[in-house]
């Protein structure tokens, strides 16, 4: 039972970071799903495992994401 709860959590933490908050700024959620899986097979690789966690994007970077794509662009936004 616990692990299903669990399951559920992630499965509201990974829809919002990975699927709502590019839809939210305006960028493709297939390259935010990709980099969170590279960078969490990277951070894994390094840590040899010893940490359990899933990287993924942030709600805090909704605003400057959306600030930085108007002022200067998806390509600049995404190079910073």
């Amino acid at each position: 039972m616990m692990q299903a709860l669990q399951g559920a959590q992630m499965l509201f933490v990974a829809f919002g970071a990975l699927v709502l908050v590019p839809l939210l700024t305006g960028l493709d959620p297939n390259v935010a799903l990709f980099g969170a899986g590279i960078g969490t097979l990277i951070f894994q690789v390094i840590t040899k495992r010893s940490v359990p966690i899933f990287l993924a994007s942030s709600f805090a970077f909704i605003a400057p994401i959306m600030f930085g794509v108007q002022q200067w662009g998806v390509a600049a936004t995404m190079g910073a």
